[in-house]
Order: structure tokens, then sequence, then C-alpha cells
């Protein structure tokens, strides 16, 4: 006769296996949760003005590891561009790219919120030169507030 042998029992896992996620949507999950519920000097929280919205925007164009709080100069430059910064006259890209340079730290790649304020000073200047300090700088804030990167070209 054959003898029923207990089989050895192995410990039983009891959590549910975890599904394949995609690592770029976790990233952009992150980053989407980290952007609403962040806040910074002179906003309250959850509040944001149009302008530090639009640069978030173009910050994170294109590089899925960007957090939003700081801008490469390709970003800047297509900020310039999309947001008609540039007019070919008075403002063109090699200013842009001049302005970036100047702004940004030495060792430095890229810019913050507040150093963008202040090439946006800068440019004020050369794109509204008939306007006070003041007024240019509202006139080239409003071509920015609540923009977004313009994609074309892509199939």
């Amino acid at each position: 006769m054959a003898d029923n042998k207990a089989k050895s029992t192995k410990p039983v896992n009891k959590t549910p296996p975890k599904s394949p996620s995609d690592p770029a949507k976790d990233r952009a999950a992150k980053r989407l949760s980290y952007d609403s519920n962040s806040s910074h000097e002179g906003a309250m929280a959850g509040e944001i003005s149009a302008l530090e919205e639009a640069f978030r925007k173009f910050a994170i164009h294109g590089d899925t590891r960007a957090t939003g709080k700081e801008m490469h100069g390709k970003n800047w430059s297509k900020l310039c561009k999309d947001c008609h910064v540039i007019d070919g006259k008075n403002v063109t890209i090699t200013d842009v790219d001049i302005v970036f340079s100047k702004i940004k730290g030495k060792s430095s790649r890229t810019i913050t919120f507040e150093q963008f304020k202040e090439a946006l000073q800068e440019l004020s200047k050369k794109r509204f030169k008939d306007k006070s300090d003041e007024e240019a700088v509202q006139e080239i804030y409003k071509l920015i507030e609540g923009k977004a990167p313009i994609i074309s070209g892509v199939t």
C-alpha cells in the first residue's frame, strides 16, 4: 500500500502581485501631484500665477525627469518663440540666448522662476522700447501668461 506522505507546504504569499506599470507614467503622476500640491513664495498653496503656470509647462516640456522648478535654455528659447516674445526686429533668437546666458549662473545650465522673471525684464526693455519699464514688463507677462508649448510637426 502507498503511504500518504504530507507534502511540504511553502509559505503562502498573500500580497497580490504588482501590476506592471510604465515608470514614465509614475514619474508624470508624481510630478503632477507635486505641481498641484506645492506652494511658492508669493503664492498661497494651490494658487499660482498664470505666468508661473506657463513657466512650469515650458520647463517640463520634452523632459520626463523635469520637475518644473528650473528651465533649460532650449525650453527658454521655445517659450520665447511660441509666445511671440521674439518679433524678429527688436528681439531676435540671438538676444534671447544672450539674456539666458547672462541670467543663469556660470556653472548652471538652467534658470529658476525668479531668474526667469529677471530675464523677461531684460527682454521687455528691448521688445517694448516706447513704454516705461513697468508697462513693458506687464506687456511681456501678458504675452506669456496662460500659454503652453505648441507641438507641431509630430506624427
